[in-house]
């Protein structure tokens, strides 16, 4: 049998028109988004992941495919990043100090009594001199910062019978602490004595008098139960616990510009519903708290002024090596705290 030309250029047809399909479905097919959550479902930032994810079907519905892990069970504290660098998983949220590895300026978000409100928090990440500090740096290792979201501040629950108020009230207790630098630095300044515990064994450490209090948001007071066994619970909210939430930039890059922007929208929308409702669960707790019979201090602005005084050193110290002085000068301006 003969194939005429007319049949040739059916067959051809054919074909073209297959190869058309085929790249119509292609295209048609949805984008997959891998958010890998390091907290339970029901930790605010659970909750804020679950927001986020909804926030996106509802912007891009059939186009994506949204896949939420929770509770470490896709990748843990120590490899998440290394996830995202890899395009594993296109979305996490973990603590500042975790990326401090690819930008060790990162850990000057943790200095005690500085960023201590979201306000601050919020104008350092905006301003260019401190995001020049990071950033790049970030980027260059494939990891686009795209949001930060809150956990709370960190406050001071101690047992006894005096408030502790001022730098001179704290002289000598003995206050659980994590064992990075700036945290023990920080109690070190004042004269207490930090004593460096896992979290999970400070509830044994202080009914048996090894420590006398610990420093965690409010959220952890009343998650623990830990609560139970303090008498006191000043808010000097000297450190607050943020998220950053990063993607790869590599893949963030190539997504289409209307697909980006939607999750950007969606990425807005779960991080103002963080900062309301991470805001109002800690005033909650303390709230709860409160009616526990545990005693609520807070401190007046000279009291504050005497932290802040009692810190500069640990600036000096653990900041400007981080980040150099005009890092540090741009920080403190922010804060209200320059010299």
């Amino acid at each position: 049998m003969k194939y005429t030309g007319k049949l040739r250029l059916t067959l051809a047809g054919v074909l073209m028109a297959g190869v058309a399909f085929g790249a119509t479905v292609a295209q048609a097919a949805p984008i997959k988004i891998i958010m890998s959550d390091d907290s339970a479902k029901v930790s605010l930032k659970g909750q804020t992941f679950e927001k986020f994810a909804k926030e996106i079907k509802n912007r891009l519905g059939d186009k994506v495919v949204v896949e939420l892990h929770h509770s470490s069970t896709l990748f843990d504290q120590s490899d998440q990043v290394q996830g995202v660098q890899l395009n594993a998983v296109n979305f996490i949220a973990p603590t500042t100090g975790t990326y401090a590895s690819l930008a060790k300026g990162m850990n000057a978000f943790n200095l005690p009594f500085l960023l201590d409100t979201p306000e601050k928090f919020s104008a350092a990440m905006k301003d260019e001199t401190v995001r020049n500090m990071f950033v790049p740096a970030l980027e260059a290792k494939n990891v686009e910062p795209v949001a930060f979201w809150i956990n709370g501040p960190r406050v001071l629950g101690y047992t006894g019978t005096k408030a502790v108020l001022t730098p001179a009230d704290i002289a000598g207790m003995k206050i659980r602490v994590q064992s990075a630098p700036v945290y023990v630095k920080t109690f070190a300044a004042v004269d207490a004595n930090p004593v460096s515990v896992n979290w999970g064994e400070a509830p044994t450490a202080l009914q048996t008098g090894v420590i006398d209090g610990a420093e965690v948001t409010p959220n952890a007071w009343k998650g623990s139960g830990m609560y139970e066994m303090i008498d006191h619970l000043t808010l000097t909210n000297h450190m607050y616990s943020y998220y950053m939430v990063s993607t790869s930039k590599s893949w963030w890059d190539g997504l289409p510009d209307d697909v980006r922007t939607a999750i950007a929208d969606a990425l807005k929308a779960a991080t103002d519903w963080n900062i309301e409702n991470g805001l109002k669960m800690n005033s909650d707790d303390v709230e709860f708290m409160r009616q526990k019979g545990v005693e609520i201090h807070t401190l007046d602005d000279a009291q504050h002024a005497q932290w802040v005084s009692k810190m500069k050193p640990v600036w000096k110290e653990l900041g400007e090596p981080l980040v150099g002085k005009e890092v540090m000068t741009r920080l403190k301006e922010i804060a209200g705290a320059a010299d």
